[in-house]
This record gives C-alpha cells, sequence and structure tokens, in this order.
C-alpha cells in the first residue's frame, strides 16, 4: 500500500518533484499568433489604464481650476460689500454730525451693489449706535458703530464688522 513511499522508491518520487510544472501558454512557432495577442492585450490594458489615469488628473485640475476661479469671485464681491459698508458709514456719520436728529432708514445703490443704513440708535449727543449693511453679489458684510459722542467732533467708542447685529434691529 506505501510501496512508493519506501526508500528504494524516494529518489523516483522526489524527482518528480522537481518537474518544473509546464507553462500556461506553450511557446513556440505553433503558438505564435496566440503569444502576438495576449501581448496586444496587456497593451491594450496598459494604454486604457493610463488614459483613465490622464483623464482622472485632467479633471481634477480642470475642477480645482473653476473651484478656484469662484473663490476669486466670491472674495472680490466680499471685499465690494466691505468697501460699500464702509462708504455708507462714512455717509452716516456726516449726516449725524450735520444733523443729529439724522434717523437712519437709508438706502444707497451704486454700480457695485447697495449698502443700507438701519434705525440709528440713541438719541442727541452722545452714545448713539450706526449700523450699517453692505451687499454686493451674494456677499453681505455689516458694521456695527457705536459712537460716543457728535460734537464737537465725533468720538467713536467702536467699529467693528459683525456677522449679527447686537446694537441694532432690522426695520
Amino acid at each position: 500500500m506505501f510501496a512508493h513511499i519506501l526508500p528504494a522508491n524516494i529518489g523516483k518520487v522526489m524527482n518528480s518533484w522537481k518537474q518544473p510544472f509546464p507553462p500556461l501558454i506553450p511557446h513556440g512557432p505553433a503558438n505564435a499568433e496566440y503569444s502576438g495577442i495576449r501581448c496586444g492585450y496587456v497593451f491594450l490594458l496598459s494604454v486604457l489604464f493610463a488614459g483613465v489615469i490622464a483623464v482622472a488628473i485632467t479633471a481634477t485640475m480642470l475642477m480645482l481650476g473653476w473651484l478656484a476661479i469662484a473663490n476669486s469671485q466670491i472674495m472680490q464681491q466680499s471685499s465690494k460689500a466691505l468697501m460699500l459698508a464702509q462708504s455708507c458709514a462714512e455717509h452716516a456719520l456726516l449726516q449725524l454730525y450735520e444733523d443729529n436728529t439724522y434717523a437712519g432708514l437709508e438706502s444707497i445703490t451704486n454700480f457695485d451693489g447697495t449698502c443700507a443704513i438701519l434705525r440709528v440708535g440713541g438719541a442727541g449727543n452722545e452714545n448713539r449706535t450706526v449700523c450699517i449693511e453692505g451687499t454686493s453679489g451674494a456677499s453681505t458684510r455689516r458694521l456695527e458703530i457705536v459712537l460716543q459722542r457728535l460734537l464737537p467732533s465725533v468720538l467713536v467708542y467702536s467699529w467693528q464688522e459683525v456677522k449679527m447685529f447686537t446694537s441694532c434691529t432690522y426695520d
């Protein structure tokens, strides 16, 4: 039963293990055209793989370029909105300096956008609040200005950009 494992046959068994495995695709003149087709498939798959990578890189670069352009437009609109808010703030302060009963509630439009002066808080010469909204495109910037006094010269207690107004109301 175990005669093939006996020491007399051990050399034959060991030599049979040393035999190389037959090639999956036999080479030679009879299989020359099959070998060329296989190389063609490898080349075709390599070209397709390289093409997919090139398309992915190109699409990524186009997307990044488009996002950079969109981001720069948003930044331009935001800076224009701040410029509008600051110019309206100067206008409101000048109006308050000339007439301390100035109520605000004014909207100024130019080619870059609009700015709105909300209702001026407080009364008289001291402790006044001015809130301004500048809008350009989709960007809105808000300034909240607290004045300590108007006369003899305007004394600003705070001038800050805010996300939401805390000292003013929307009317």
